[in-house]
Formats: C-alpha cells, sequence, structure tokens
C-alpha cells in the first residue's frame, strides 16, 4: 500500500507528462491573446488504490509516432481537469509539452486555430472542426478520483474518456484526412498503440473509439453526388425531356433528407424523393451554375483553450481543450449544372468490345473536331449549333471499313449516333502427312494474340485427306500466330511448332509431316559369371533374332567382342532379342530380352539403345579312379595318395592356368577323386604322384563339351620291375674280387626279406626283375 500511495502522490502533484514531440510542421512558436479568464488544469491517473484490476497494464511504453511525435514510458492512463481533480474534462492538443498539475492557464476561443500549422494531412482550421465534431460525440463531462474499473459506469466514463482522448492526438498528428478516415502512420507507432493490448479496459476503449469515428463521419457525411468543395466539384448536364431540363441525381449515401439546396441561379427546383435528388429548369441557363446543399440544423461543440500563450515545440507548457455550448456546424457539399445548345452522343459498339479510345471526327456548322470514346464506348458532344454534322471513325486495321454517318442535331436535345465495328478476319489450312499415311483425326492448336489484342485459343482436327481447317479466324497482329499439332501419336517424332499469319479475306497454309521413331539396337553377350568367355568358349558366333511381336525379322551374329548391331526399326512396344544358337561354349540363352524401343522413351527420329545379355557357359569335371595291379584278373589295388593336375591345355601348364580352369585330385581310399565343376574345354589330365614302385600314368586330355557332364576315367598303373647287380668289392682298394658262391639276403624298406632267384657270373650277382623299391643287402 505504501508504492500504491507514492504513485498517487506523484501522480497527483509531482506528475509531468510527456505526450508526442511536436512535429516539424509547428516548429515555431505562435503566441495568440488570452479572453482575461484563466483556470487551472489537473491530472488523474488511472487506475486509483483499490482498482480491482490495480496491478493491470495501463500504461505503455516509449513510442514514436507520425511527423516525429514520440512519447515516454507510463505505467498508468492519464485524464486532465479544469479548475479540480473533479472539474469538467480537458484534452492534451500539444502533445510533448510538459503539463504540471496545477498549472494555471489562460483562456482563448477557438480563433486560436487560425495560426495552427497544417501536419501535413488536414488544415488548422479542419483540426478545429473535427476536435468540436470529435466533443460533441465524446466523453463530456466531470472526472473523478473515485472512478474504479470495477464500477461499470466508472470503467464507462474512463473508457469514453480516453478514447476522446485518442481521436483528438490523432486528428492533431495528422492520423486523420479530411473524410476523417484514418491515415496509418508509417515506419513508426500509431496513437492507438498507446493501448496496451493486456490493458483492463482495452475493449471498452476501442468500442467508444470506434463508435464515435463513425458518428463523426456520418456528421459530416454529404449527398454522393457532391464535393466538399465548390472548386472541385463535379458537372452534371441537365437533359431536354421534351418539356423542361432535368436530371435526377443518386445519393448512394442516403442522407438527402438532412440536406437543403440552393442554386446560385434563379430559375431552379429540386424534388427530393427517397435517395433522388431532381433538379429543374424551365428555361436553359446561359452558363455554368452551382448547387448548394447544406446539412440541415448542424451543430459541434464550440471548443476552449487553455494555453499559456504560446503553441509551438517551443512552448513550455501543454495546451489543452474544453467543451464549450453547442454552436453552428457549417456542412456543405457542392455540385455543377450545365445545359448546352445541343449535343451529338456518339455509341460505339465492337465485336471484341473494345469501346473506349476510339477516335471519331465531327464536322459540319463550322465544327471539325476529333473526339476519342470513353465510358462505355461513348462520347457527348456539347454546345453544338443545330443542324447537320458528318461523323467519320477513324480507320483501324483490325475492323473492316466504316462508313461515314450524317446526323441531325436539335437545340436542347441529344442526337444520337451508332457505329458498330466487325473485325477482320481469315481462314488457315493444315496440311498433314506422315511416313506410315495415316493422317486423319489429326488434331492442330492455333493461339497467339489479335491485331484486336484478343486471345486466340482454336482448335481444329484433320478430315479423312489430312486437311484441317481454322475458319474465320481473327487476323494477327504484328506477331504471327503459333501453330501447333496436339496429342501426336507417339509413335511419331513431334513436329516443330510453326508460325502462321493470318490475313484478311484469304487463306494460309500450312504443312506438317510426321516422322516415324526409329530405334537400333547393339547387343552384347558377357559371360554370366566373369563377364568375358571362360575356358575355350567364345562369346563371337551366337546367334540371335530380333523378333517384333512373335515374328522373327532379323538374324544378327556376334563379333569378337560379343556384340552386334542392328539396323533400324520403327520404334514399338513389342520388339525383343532372343537367342537362336549359342556360341562355341555356352549354354542357349532362352530368356525374351526387351529391346527397350518403346516410343514413349524417345523424341526424335534416330535413336540408340542397349542391351546386355548374360550366357551361361558350359561346365562340366573330371572324376578318376586309380589302381595299380599288373593288369591280371584279380581284385584290384586303389591307389589311395595318388594325385593329379587337371588344367586347361591351352594355358600351357597348370601354374599358368586361370584358378577357375584347373583343379588337383587326390585319390581317396577308393582311389577316388573328382574335380570342381570347370568351363568349357580341352584340359590336360597330368599326374604328379603315386605309389613307389608303380609307374606313373602318362599326360591325357579331356574335353569338357557337355554341360553339367562328369567325365570318369579307370587308371590301373602296374608295379615298376628292374634287375639288381651286386658287384662285391675290396674295401681299401675299391675294385673288383672275383669271389664265387657269396651268398645274399636282401630286405624291403620295412625289414621283410625278398625272397628272389639270381644267377652269379664271376663276382657279380644278378637278380631278376622286382618291383621299384630300396632293397637293404
Amino acid at each position: 500500500m505504501i508504492k500504491s500511495k507514492f504513485k498517487r502522490v506523484t501522480s497527483l502533484f509531482l506528475a509531468t507528462l510527456m505526450c508526442v514531440t511536436t512535429f516539424a510542421g509547428i516548429g515555431s512558436t505562435t503566441a495568440y491573446a488570452a479572453s482575461g479568464e484563466k483556470a487551472d488544469v489537473y491530472m488523474v491517473d488511472f487506475p486509483r488504490d483499490g482498482d480491482a484490476n490495480y496491478d493491470g497494464v495501463w500504461g505503455h511504453s516509449n513510442l514514436t509516432l507520425k511527423n516525429g511525435w514520440h512519447t515516454g514510458r507510463s505505467n498508468f492512463t492519464n485524464l486532465k481537469a479544469i479548475g479540480s481533480y473533479s472539474g469538467n474534462v480537458a484534452y492534451c492538443i500539444e502533445p510533448g509539452i510538459s503539463l504540471k498539475v496545477g498549472q494555471t492557464m489562460n483562456k482563448y476561443d477557438e480563433n486560436y486555430f487560425n495560426n495552427l500549422a497544417a501536419n501535413g494531412v488536414i488544415s488548422g482550421d479542419e483540426i478545429r472542426l473535427f476536435v468540436g465534431r470529435i466533443l460533441q460525440y465524446g466523453y463530456r463531462g466531470t472526472i473523478s478520483t473515485s472512478w474504479r474499473s470495477q464500477n461499470e459506469a466508472a470503467a464507462n466514463s474512463i473508457a469514453q474518456a480516453y478514447a476522446t482522448q485518442l481521436l483528438i492526438w490523432e486528428t492533431v498528428i495528422g492520423e486523420r484526412d479530411a473524410n476523417f478516415n484514418h491515415v496509418a502512420a508509417s515506419g513508426c507507432s500509431n496513437v492507438k498503440d498507446v493501448i496496451n493490448a493486456k490493458h483492463p479496459l482495452r475493449n471498452k476503449i476501442f468500442s467508444y473509439y470506434n463508435s464515435m469515428v463513425q458518428s463523426v463521419q456520418n456528421h459530416a457525411t454529404i449527398p454522393s453526388f457532391c464535393n466538399k468543395s465548390s472548386g472541385s466539384a463535379k458537372t452534371i448536364e441537365l437533359e431536354w425531356n421534351g418539356s423542361k431540363y432535368t436530371t435526377t441525381l443518386t445519393d448512394s449515401n442516403n442522407v438527402l433528407s438532412k440536406y437543403n439546396f440552393k442554386a446560385s441561379i434563379s430559375g431552379v427546383s429540386f424534388s427530393v424523393n427517397g435517395n433522388k435528388l431532381t433538379v429543374s429548369m424551365d428555361t436553359a441557363p446561359s452558363k455554368e451554375f452551382t448547387i448548394t446543399a447544406t446539412k440541415k440544423n448542424a451543430v459541434r461543440r464550440g471548443v476552449v483553450v487553455w494555453s499559456e500563450g504560446k503553441h509551438g515545440q517551443n512552448s513550455s507548457v501543454q495546451d489543452v481543450v474544453s467543451y464549450a455550448q453547442e454552436v453552428s456546424d457549417s456542412i456543405n457539399g457542392f455540385v455543377k449544372m450545365k445545359v448546352s445548345y445541343g449535343s451529338c452522343q456518339i455509341v460505339k459498339t465492337s465485336e471484341d468490345g473494345k469501346v473506349d479510345g476510339i477516335n471519331f471526327t465531327i464536322t459540319g456548322n463550322g465544327i471539325n473536331q476529333t473526339v476519342t470514346t470513353a465510358n462505355g464506348g461513348k462520347f457527348q458532344i456539347d454546345n453544338l449549333m443545330p443542324g447537320i454534322y458528318t461523323v467519320t471513325e477513324q480507320a483501324y486495321d483490325k475492323y473492316e471499313p466504316q462508313e461515314t454517318h450524317r446526323v441531325t442535331v436539335v437545340a436542347g436535345q441529344v442526337a444520337k449516333v451508332t457505329f458498330n465495328n466487325k473485325l477482320k478476319r481469315g481462314d488457315l489450312q493444315v496440311v498433314k502427312s506422315s511416313e506410315d499415311n495415316l493422317v486423319e483425326g489429326v488434331k492442330f492448336h492455333l493461339y497467339g494474340t489479335s491485331l484486336s489484342d484478343d486471345a486466340v485459343d482454336q482448335y481444329a482436327v484433320t478430315d479423312k485427306n489430312g486437311v484441317a481447317t481454322f475458319k474465320d479466324v481473327l487476323i494477327s497482329g504484328s506477331e504471327p500466330y503459333t501453330l501447333e499439332e496436339v496429342d501426336t501419336a507417339i509413335r511419331y517424332v513431334v513436329p516443330k511448332n510453326q508460325t502462321a499469319p493470318v490475313k484478311w479475306k484469304e487463306v494460309t497454309t500450312r504443312n506438317f509431316n510426321n516422322i516415324l521413331k526409329k530405334f537400333t539396337v547393339t547387343v552384347t553377350k558377357s559371360d554370366a559369371e566373369k563377364g568375358e568367355a571362360q575356358g575355350n568358349a567364345k562369346l563371337s558366333g551366337a546367334v540371335y533374332g530380333i523378333y517384333k511381336g512373335e515374328t522373327l525379322v532379323d538374324k544378327y551374329v556376334t563379333d569378337e567382342n560379343g556384340q552386334f548391331t542392328t539396323k533400324e526399326y520403327v520404334c514399338d512396344t513389342d520388339w525383343t532379342i532372343r537367342e537362336i544358337t549359342p556360341s562355341e561354349g555356352y549354354l542357349l540363352d532362352k530368356t525374351i530380352h526387351e529391346v527397350g524401343a518403346d516410343p514413349k522413351l524417345y523424341e526424335v527420329e534416330h535413336n540408340l539403345t542397349s542391351n546386355d545379355v548374360i550366357e551361361q557357359v558350359i561346365k562340366g569335371n573330371v572324376a578318376i579312379i586309380k589302381h595299380t595291379d599288373d593288369g591280371e584278373t584279380k581284385i584290384e589295388t586303389p591307389e589311395k595318395g595318388a594325385s593329379f593336375e587337371i588344367y586347361l591345355k591351352s594355358a600351357g601348364s597348370y601354374d599358368a592356368a586361370n584358378k577357375d580352369e584347373r583343379d588337383t585330385i587326390v585319390c581317396d581310399e577308393n582311389g577316388f577323386g573328382q574335380t570342381k565343376d570347370m568351363p568349357y574345354g580341352i584340359y590336360t589330365v597330368h599326374q604328379t604322384s603315386g605309389w613307389e614302385g608303380r609307374e606313373m600314368m602318362d599326360d591325357f586330355d579331356v574335353f569338357i563339351s557337355q554341360n553339367a557332364q562328369t567325365y570318369r576315367y579307370l587308371i590301373n598303373n602296374r608295379n615298376f620291375e628292374s634287375f639288381v647287380n651286386v658287384v662285391k668289392v675290396d674295401a681299401e682298394s675299391g675294385k673288383s674280387i672275383p669271389y664265387a658262391g657269396a651268398g645274399f639276403k636282401i630286405y624291403d624298406p620295412q625289414g621283410n626279406q625278398v625272397k628272389m632267384t639270381f644267377a652269379v657270373c664271376s663276382s657279380v650277382l644278378f637278380m631278376k626283375k622286382k618291383a621299384k623299391k630300396s632293397f637293404i643287402f
């Protein structure tokens, strides 16, 4: 509560209100003569102690306003009173100048505003009138320090008074125009921004604000056909109806009943019926005259200014206004009238609807005048002497030539002459041809801008002879039309667009030819596993067929690179490649390969495509059963451990052969061994090891030529036999010792004695052939 009381004391006795800084338009200081009466100005801040919304956001931050005005930061909503804290409300009109509580001010009348500079939107006098009208519809009465926002009546009073202050500020700084419409600030804040979005009375303030805006605008609303300035009033033509000159004006603002009407000349009568004003004269006026509409019983509030005697940005004390008694408020509207001697009205109609901006020349009775139609193809020439006139339309390239018209002008009446223009047209013929001679039913599109600036967008379809005709086409301008074939069949190359001028009463011809899309395909045959040929197989020599549907059209043979390229065929979706005869060493590929010649994939005539086909090489293996016996009839002995190298013969050796084109076999306990599957070719079988004392198998060739085939071989190697020659020698001399009859025992490496027969010659022992092995004597 101490804080609250401190705020109140500050606001009542020490506060200085800084609203906004003055703009450049009132940079000078002007002094005025006071009436002699004085009064003190008091300020009251809201909220007050005990307000239920005391902690609400009643103030605003620093704001820069239009024309250089700016505000300081405030925590309160401030109102002013004259004479005491509960005196009649007063409103700031000099923002940005300080004002102390209890400041003594001099009283001034409305002449204060005579020297008030314009704010860039309205004049000082207009500011005076609007302030008086705002006071007429705004809050008038006393203010009270007992107002609390929880009290509905008090909240309404605060809101209405502050809404009144907002509108006076807007008027002073240039946010309201001559029609009291809001002129938004650019690049800065608007006056309304002083009301924070969280202000407890925001909705009420703006409800009063909007209501007052409407009331002030309605207050000064004049009939819609009038202007607030006589100098800018529009002129209305009185027309002869057979008995008098008259016109009827419609007021869309619906305020005729609030106005009296008076003419600047005599002999003018007025009749109001609803929102229509009828003006009549029995005789034509000699010159243009003005009608003034004056609002009936229009009043506003008088404005009292309280000032220290100076106005401007150098003034030391802020000026305020209060309301006085109602005063007359002069609200006028103006419209002018005239009557011509006679008139000629040219009425223009046209096929293309373009009727404004057309030149006509009227001649006769000393007149030679060129006029231009407007407002719907009309032009009225007034003040013409009665007589016969000739009206000629200026020639335009886009229209068919017009005849000259004669018209009789009667005094006080309007003679009417009508011209109707037809646009020039021509024809366009399209002749269609194609490689396959299908020319009927082809659509063409013609588009562009005609000489008359109308869009041309037409279609035509060829007949059985391949001719499409565009009839009665508007002639083209500086740019010829564009002609295009529409929905071209996918089998054709879309023909290029052509330009086509269309001339009046002529037939333009254009030719379009459809070219079929064509393709050649390059087929590349590759090994499915390696890409390149394996073993002795070849990628060359394969025979392929190119098929249209199920019909064989041509055959092609792959070259040394496994490729072939076809000749050119017409694109379609059912072209396929099929292998007829495989190349050496490969299985037949039964896959049906789509070529990819769908015409929708291509746009030009000659197209290249490619197909990669993979082939499976023929593979087989070699199986060996290895025995070691003398070949006699008996149970064979498996040669376990016998080993073989099998390799592609053309490689020259096992080591030189590719790893997929070679293998080794080591026979198991059954003498059996089998290679992996190896690609097509001739392979050499080379035995690398066997049992000791057994013969080795000579190299032999195996031709793997059938897929998944096992090539089996049963191999038998007999024991190797030889003679053993034993010579007895002297241990010291190394010479042979002739010693007949000596006996020897022979053992194999396992220590078994070998039984044999032998012959002795001198000191030499000859043994019969035995199996190849080592012996111990």
